[in-house]
Formats: structure tokens, sequence, C-alpha cells
């Protein structure tokens, strides 16, 4: 999460800086715009592929939608809710990421700065299976032996969601852009299976069950959202 938030902004930044003269004389009012992206960074074997399409009905404002594919992420050490249970001796831990859909309406209030995105987001449901090993542990104050298997499921939604982008425009009708939109403390409801080798007291349950409500809600990597970086490709009417 705070990986795709630093990468966004070194984006941003970058490509301000880089503004040249070339891209002083583009013109985007009335001109189609196809691209192609990612919706995650490609760490843990992970990319979330994307599409976009749109349309600038004037220089300062696009409206058009983003479609990422289902994706498979091995997170293991870097799973942030396999942290949030309190326990050790991860082995692995496996994501699968559903779809993701934004209708969207993009404005630039000032020239060469970065565009504020609002809209509609689609998030569907989201599974993670966290693997731990067999082996002696206190949870929520009851002494548990064994292995554990937790499945934590983010339920499918809707969010009404603000953000913001930036997008460097070339003059050769390419342009690069990345952009962050959260429904803002729309959280969904996660769900648990939980499973073990041996018997788990109810108490532990219950005790794994809040430690990762509450890191579920800490997070905003967890609000219904799109994060995008890809490249683009303008069709200007004549």
């Amino acid at each position: 999460m705070r990986t795709c938030i630093l990468t966004a902004t070194v984006i941003i930044c970058c490509c301000k800086q880089s503004i040249s003269q070339d891209n002083q004389t583009v013109v985007l009012k009335r001109s189609w715009q196809v691209g192609l992206g990612l919706g995650e960074l490609p760490i843990g074997s992970s990319f979330k592929p994307s599409v976009t399409f749109g349309y600038h009905i004037t220089d300062k404002l696009y409206a058009g939608v983003i479609f990422q594919f289902p994706d498979k992420i091995n997170r293991n050490g870097t799973s942030f809710n396999a942290r949030s249970t309190n326990l050790e001796g991860l082995v692995n831990s496996g994501e699968t990421v559903a779809q993701r859909f934004m209708l969207q309406c993009r404005y630039t209030p000032i020239q060469f700065g970065p565009y504020l995105s609002a809209g509609l987001v689609f998030n569907g449901r989201d599974t993670e299976l966290m693997n731990f090993d067999n082996r002696t542990r206190i949870i929520g104050g009851q002494v548990h032996d064994g292995s554990l298997s937790i499945t934590q499921t983010r339920p499918a939604g809707w969010g009404f969601a603000c953000g913001i982008g930036y997008q460097y425009n070339f003059s050769n009708g390419f342009s690069v852009n990345a952009e962050w939109t959260p429904a803002w403390m729309q959280y969904p409801v996660p769900t648990y299976t939980i499973s073990s080798s041996t018997e788990l007291p109810k108490s532990a349950i219950n005790n794994i069950k809040k430690n990762m409500d509450n890191g579920f809600k800490s997070s905003p990597t967890n609000m219904y959202k799109v994060f995008h970086v890809g490249f683009s490709y303008r069709l200007t009417q004549e």
C-alpha cells in the first residue's frame, strides 16, 4: 500500500518536473483516449493488468472508465492481513484479487498540474489464504498446539470514490499517468474461516478475528478503491 502511494507520488513529481515545450502545445479537447496499465505494482508475481477508455470533453475535463482484471498475488511475508493476526510461523499467504472497475470524471484545475478524480468504484470479492506452521502458541490467553489456516474474504461492493492523479501528455499522442482513487472510509466487513490441525478454543478464534478486524480497518488499502499506473494514446478528432 505505502509502496503504491510512494510510486504514484514519484511518478507525479517526475512528470511535473519534466514538462517540456512540446507538452505546452498539446490540446486534449475532443480527443478519445485508450490505454493499458497496472493495478498493482509487479511485486510478488502480481500485475493486475488494466485497460482504460475515455474522452476529453475539454482540456480540463475528462470522463472515462478503468477496468482491472482479476489476479493472484503471493503475499507471503508482505501480507498485511497475516501480520494483523499477531501469530508467528507464517508459511505462506496467497490472495485471489477480483476485478476492479471505476466510472470516473477527472478535473485538472491548473494547467500541467495534478487532476482530481471522482466517480463510482466497484471491487469484486477478494480472498486471502494464510497458512501457519505447527507450533505451540498462546492465542487469546489460551495455549494452542498445532497448525492453522485462515481464510479472509472481503465481499464485493460499490462506493463513491475521490482521489488524485497526474497525467503527462506527450506531443506524439502518448500519455503516462498514475492515480489513487479510494472510496474514503467505506470499508467492507470481512468474513473468516479458521481451521486447525487440533481443536481451537472459541476464545482463540474470537481473538484472531478481533485482531484481524482491527488491522483491516487501519489500512487504507482495504477500502474499495482503484490504484492505476499506465500509459495511453489519444485519438484526436479532426
